[in-house]
């Protein structure tokens, strides 16, 4: 049933990790091989029992994934039990709301880097193949209901850049209480303070306006669609890998 369970979760994206029983002082060779799997929005799937399965939950929250390894933890009884961790890395995803001039550009770019790409727009015109030819799916839907034809998680990028603010507040109020890895708005400084102001006033998490990056991308003085594109997939890059977005002649400890 669990492998059953694993394959099902298997290119829904984001990570999961998989914990197996290899050893335990426990007289009990039944839970040797015994799995348990963390998917990326915290969900756990496991044939364990409940207190050992939240015990290994938290000791995989606590520690840093690099590569396959053992880790072992040890019950209110003092009974000890080994485990292999394993993760399997599933392409990041990313939502782009609105099928502009920038969009186009943007998902080239963010398939190229192997997003598996969702655009989202309302009008056939600009939500189509032939114009987003290396998106995994184009949506012709309204925001707020497509978002129900989508996953967004701990692994997922999430960029608006539709064509009016009304249309950014509808995705950015649909989208608020979700916890994506990028949250990107486009828009003025200016007009980003009075959205801001207005999602407060609507019950906005007290932590949207530190997760929102907006104004989206970095500083590079883009001004083309192409060019404001780059600076956002850079944005996205670095909110993945943890980069500063300084330039590297800057950076300190680089070779």
């Amino acid at each position: 049933m669990m492998f059953k369970n694993l394959l099902s979760l298997l290119g829904t994206g984001g990570s999961i990790d998989i914990l197996t029983i290899i050893d335990t002082t426990l007289e009990n060779e039944t839970l040797i091989g015994k799995m348990l799997i963390i998917q990326a929005n915290g969900q756990v799937d496991s044939g364990i029992d409940t207190d050992l399965c939240a015990l290994i939950t938290a000791k995989v929250k606590a520690a840093k994934w690099e590569k396959q390894t053992t880790i072992s933890v040890v019950d209110s009884q003092g009974r000890k039990y080994r485990l292999f961790w394993d993760r399997i890395i599933n392409r990041p995803r990313a939502i782009v709301f609105g099928g502009g001039h920038v969009s186009q550009t943007l998902v080239q770019v963010l398939s190229l880097l192997d997003f598996e790409v969702s655009v989202i727009d309302d009008r056939p015109e600009f939500a189509n193949k032939a114009r987003f030819p290396g998106a995994y799916r184009v949506i012709c839907e309204s925001f707020q209901k497509a978002l129900k034809e989508v996953t967004v998680d701990p692994d997922t990028a999430v960029i608006i850049v539709t064509r009016g603010h009304r249309y950014d507040m509808d995705c950015l109020r649909a989208i608020m209480h979700t916890s994506p890895r990028y949250l990107g708005m486009i828009g003025s400084k200016r007009r980003i303070r009075e959205i801001l102001t207005i999602m407060r006033e609507e019950g906005a998490p007290a932590d949207l306006e530190t997760r929102l990056r907006a104004p989206i991308g970095l500083d590079i003085n883009a001004e083309t669609p192409a060019e404001i594109a780059v600076s956002i997939a850079a944005e996205v890059i670095g909110a993945y890998r943890g980069g500063s977005g300084q330039p590297l002649s800057r950076c300190k400890g680089v070779s």
